[in-house]
């Protein structure tokens, strides 16, 4: 009997292993083919051809076009010491491929892969593209300090607005970890202050100029306008989560400016709201500018999107939210001088809604620190402030541009500086700043802009008229937070080849800077 146990056994497992044997020499039908290279020619029904600047605002982008006899994925390369990698969003028979970051006044290899879509197989062509060289008009960009792997990735927008015969020419540019200008656009026929130069949900640009808001796309083509009769767009303009467009105006027929916000319906352009910010500030408290036309000056805004509130910098009193219905919040500025609100002085009493600075244990400061006669250990109120907006966490950041600082007792320096408010207490905490450190080398008295870096967590700070004896420019400088160590600086020599670099619009200037990818995400 045991005999023919172990005989059974044995047949058994034979016929496993014989079994395992076959499956294994299986055809694996779930494996991709292994692509074979071929001569792009015989993929494509035409040669690819090139655009360069078909609008003519872009001298170094265009556009590729690729057919094919069948459906193929298209992928170009622009190799260089920053190299730029394009692709097809979709397979299809034809492609048309944005041609984006050209090294100026030379020529520059452009290489395609087509592969055909079912990944069988794939084939190069290079083609040469003579890029023009650079306006000499356009700034310098020195690097002095760049370490890659601790920097935000993408490269860098400037709004470059080249002052001179009382106005001013506007070339927003992009240039790369290398300081090297590899797009920018002309739009120097507005002959005018253009500001912001956003990058809109859908990859384009929105900008504006006097009553009229434009989107244009890389290429300097335009997708969209929209007028805004009555009103004046000055310094900021935002695009809601809805695509509704928050645009920060002046209104026809009142004696003040720059002391309303609209909203805008990008699909219809009616406006849908309105915030009179007469109603809830006191249009006669001068403690810091006397102007009385331009008594509040805004200069920012931004979109609460926990309640469709407003945060709203105002140069000349201090940064303010307001609720989605023009109700007042709060008031983070200096104590001094507050009365009531409304354009006879009959509102609400503005001194209800201050802000009062505590420190870390939520003690509040002395009198004159409250009132902003003197800085605190540890708390200064920001004076003359630009781009304040809401992080994450929901702290307040703002170029702090030290203007008037301290009702012109203290010497100004400018930083990036970080508030908590806590509305519930109505209080506010300096809890983070940099540029302190650095003195009169980044001094800048206006405009300049910050932000917060979403992939590193790091700060942009970006002042953009740095005046000195013989120096006319401005600076972007990444730092680490909460450490404040510099990862990234340029530079940005101003050429001021239209003026004498003196004066408003006769000068360079950048108004605000960003990080960004140099394709639209």
């Amino acid at each position: 009997m045991l005999y023919k146990r172990t005989i059974l056994w044995a047949l058994i497992l034979l016929l496993a292993l014989g079994c395992q044997e076959q499956d294994d020499t299986l055809p694996m039908t779930d494996d991709p083919p292994v692509p074979v290279e071929v001569a792009a020619s015989t993929m494509l029904s035409t040669p690819i051809t090139i655009e360069m600047n078909p609008y003519g605002l872009t001298p170094l982008a265009g556009v590729a076009r690729v057919k094919s006899i069948k459906e193929t994925n298209v992928e170009m390369q622009i190799p260089g010491a920053y190299p730029v990698v394009a692709h097809s969003p979709t397979s299809s028979f034809a492609h048309e491929i944005l041609i984006l970051g050209l090294y100026p006044g030379k020529k520059n290899d452009l290489v395609f892969k087509i592969s055909s879509a079912d990944g069988t197989s794939f084939g190069y062509d290079t083609l040469s593209v003579e890029a023009p060289p650079l306006p000499d008009f356009l700034p310098e960009i020195e690097i002095i300090e760049r370490q890659e792997s601790l920097m935000e990735p993408g490269w860098n927008l400037i709004e470059m607005s080249l002052g001179g015969e009382g106005y001013f020419r506007f070339y927003p540019l992009i240039f790369d970890p290398g300081g090297q200008v590899r797009w920018y656009m002309n739009l120097d026929f507005i002959q005018g202050w253009i500001g912001p130069f956003d990058r809109l949900r859908n990859g384009n640009w929105l900008w504006a100029h006097g009553q009229t808001l434009y989107e244009y796309d890389m290429l300097g083509k335009e997708a969209n306008r929209w007028d805004i009769p009555g009103f004046y767009q000055h310094h900021d303009q935002i695009e809601k989560p809805n695509g509704n467009l928050i645009i920060c105006v002046s209104k026809e027929g009142l004696d003040t400016r720059l002391d309303h916000i609209v909203e805008l319906d990008r699909s219809t352009g009616a406006i849908v709201r309105e915030w009179d910010l007469r109603q809830v500030l006191d249009v006669d408290r001068f403690d810091l500018a006397w102007n009385s036309t331009d008594w509040l000056h805004v200069n920012s805004v931004w979109h609460d999107e926990t309640n469709g509130g407003l945060l709203i910098s105002g140069r000349h009193q201090g940064i303010l939210k307001v609720s989605d219905d023009n109700q007042l919040e709060w008031i983070l500025a200096p104590h001094k001088g507050w009365g009531q609100a409304g354009p006879a002085g009959n509102g609400l009493n503005t001194a209800d809604y201050l802000l009062t600075a505590v420190n870390g244990a939520g003690t509040p400061y002395g009198q004159q620190a409250q009132l902003g006669t003197t800085d605190a250990s540890g708390f200064s109120w920001p004076w003359g402030q630009h781009a304040s907006m809401i992080l994450p966490n929901g702290n307040i950041f703002c170029f702090d541009n030290s203007w008037n600082k301290n009702f012109g007792n203290d010497a100004p320096f400018i930083r990036g500086v970080e508030y908590r408010i806590n509305p519930a207490e109505m209080t506010v905490q300096q809890v983070w700043e940099y540029g302190k450190e650095r003195g009169s080398e980044i001094q800048s008295s206006n405009i300049s802009d910050v932000d917060l870096l979403p992939v590193t967590g790091n700060r942009l700070i970006s002042p953009g008229n740095i005046q000195g004896a013989g120096v006319r420019q401005g600076r972007l400088i990444e730092v680490s937070y909460p450490e404040g160590k510099v990862v990234f600086e340029a530079v940005v020599k101003y050429t001021n080849a239209f003026s004498n670099g003196n004066g408003w619009a006769n000068s360079d200037i950048i108004y605000r800077a960003e990080r960004l990818p140099l394709y639209p995400e």
